[in-house]
């Protein structure tokens, strides 16, 4: 009994606020559009989160509008320079507030010469007349639209899990919302991380399911308080008592903090078990014993979704040349027709993607395209075994979905200018010339949203332990799942011991 009264005791007060700081962040990764108009400044975080030399994906790409022109695009949201770099000119207005909200993925300059926008907070059409964005309203459930094409006069948008087609006409109105179908490999399985993901959120059963979280995450913040005020409580009473100190007020609340303590505690345990046993399985090192693992739809949740693709598309690229549509996913890259009927087929030679997203695809001639994501950027020729590191000119290593889901060169973005390519790296930046990033865009600050994603996967602490960050989150969770048995086996043995003989 005394050694579980030790765990349960130490390990709540040294990790206690650890455990906050986690239920707390975990609560605004629930509510994305709701909390996306709050940022925090970089200068109150560390270095690494702060920009230099375009790192931390502030630019993904850039469009040439005539003359020498330029607009960038990414997590800073639109710039307009020139191809020499030398002047800087806020491109967002219109846009929703916030850095979250003014994440770009994609420009796109149609051949009517419309610029249409692919951003986080929806799909927007720069309006030449007002000088500024329009929101283009579109009926969806999920409102982030990740890649824009177009094939003939045709407009095609891509959100998470649908493909929109409109006409290039900036009086159309109607658009075709399109589910594609299947792939060849599908198997009406899902992964088993995506399935731990949305039970760890609540995201199972939706919004329902999201507050139930929310809810749990407040109560634990409750019982790690409400455990200090136990700890501390009686010495403080003591103290005044001492001091010949009215204590009534001071013992009536520690009174009803143990009583509420341990009554909470008692009643969601089992819920917080289970949730901290699904967040310690999706990070590494974990992560690796589940990332090969698929397991059935669980029935009437939000994993049962009819459409196959629902939240897994990245990329659309219409191939001229061959007839057909490229689909980047989260699984892959895919063939589709050209009516986009029958099954999608999976490419059999393809680059090294991360899980994490494609954040280049250019073609740059017949049949041969450049792709780069976390995992490195590449030379593909579609429909053959053709595949080269860029960087290094090798013959990239097959890897499994196991495997670390970034490379040496973690690809962010890429600008195309006559001659000249200029590649962005995550961590570094700009990797392969020098243009100095002016303060008004390195001052961006960082939203809410990203922060808590920092401190709830444990990559905030990085600077602090360096790569043994990655073991924060297995034994973080290990010492949560000490101090909620231990706090069950305290209950349960005082239970048994007051029950009736």
């Amino acid at each position: 009994m005394r050694k579980w009264k030790w765990i349960h005791k130490w390990f709540s007060l040294i990790l206690g606020v650890f455990v906050i700081l986690w239920a707390i962040s975990g609560i605004v990764l629930n509510h994305r559009q709701l909390l996306s108009s709050v940022d925090v400044s970089r200068n109150w975080l560390p270095e690494a989160y702060q920009y230099n030399n375009w790192n931390n994906a502030a630019i993904r790409g850039g469009i040439q509008l005539g003359g020498d022109s330029l607009l960038i695009y990414g997590n800073v949201g639109i710039w307009l320079t020139d191809t020499s770099f030398s002047s800087y000119q806020s491109f967002n207005q219109g846009i929703k507030i916030g850095s979250d909200s003014r994440k770009i993925n994609k420009l796109f300059k149609s051949r009517q010469g419309n610029i249409f926008a692919a951003s986080q907070s929806g799909l927007y059409l720069f309006s030449n007349w007002e000088q500024k964005w329009q929101r283009i309203p579109l009926d969806l459930h999920d409102n982030r639209i990740v890649d824009i094409t177009a094939r003939g006069d045709k407009m095609v948008f891509l959100s998470r899990s649908e493909i929109i087609i409109a006409d290039d006409d900036r009086k159309a109105v109607e658009f075709d919302l399109i589910e594609l179908p299947r792939a060849i490999d599908d198997d009406g399985r899902v992964s088993l991380f995506r399935t731990l993901w949305v039970l760890h959120s609540g995201e199972i059963y939706g919004t329902a399911g999201v507050l139930l979280v929310d809810l749990l995450a407040v109560l634990l913040v409750f019982l790690v308080v409400s455990g200090f005020i136990y700890f501390f409580y009686p010495k403080w009473i003591k103290s005044r008592r001492n001091k010949a100190k009215s204590v009534k007020a001071w013992v009536n609340q520690l009174r009803f903090n143990q009583k509420w303590h341990n009554k909470i505690g008692i009643w969601i345990v089992g819920f917080l078990i289970f949730n901290t046993l699904t967040g310690i399985f999706l990070r590494p090192p974990l992560l690796i014993a589940i990332a090969d693992s698929k397991v059935g739809k669980i029935p009437f949740s939000t994993l049962s979704d009819p459409n196959p693709w629902h939240d897994k598309l990245r990329l659309i690229h219409w191939n001229e040349s061959g007839g057909y549509w490229l689909i980047g996913t989260n699984e892959g890259l895919y063939k589709a027709r050209a009516d986009m009927s029958g099954p999608l087929i999976p490419f059999k030679t393809q680059p090294p993607l991360s899980v994490m997203g494609i954040n280049v695809f250019e073609q740059l001639q017949t049949e041969m395209f450049v792709v780069g994501s976390f995992n490195g950027l590449f030379l593909w020729q579609p429909g053959s075994d053709y595949v080269r590191d860029m960087i290094t000119g090798e013959v990239p290593e097959v890897k499994t979905s196991a495997g670390s889901p970034i490379g040496t060169h973690m690809i962010s973005g890429m600008i195309r200018l006559p001659g000249r390519n200029l590649v962005f790296d995550y961590n570094r930046g700009l990797i392969n010339k020098h243009i100095a990033m002016p303060p008004a865009i390195s001052d961006a600050p960082m939203p809410l949203w990203n922060l808590a994603l920092e401190v709830h996967t444990g990559r905030f602490f990085q600077g602090v332990m360096g790569d043994f960050y990655i073991l924060i989150i297995p034994l973080f969770g290990l010492a949560l799942l000490l101090i909620l048995s231990s706090g069950l086996i305290r209950w349960w043995k005082k239970y048994q011991h007051r029950k009736p003989i």
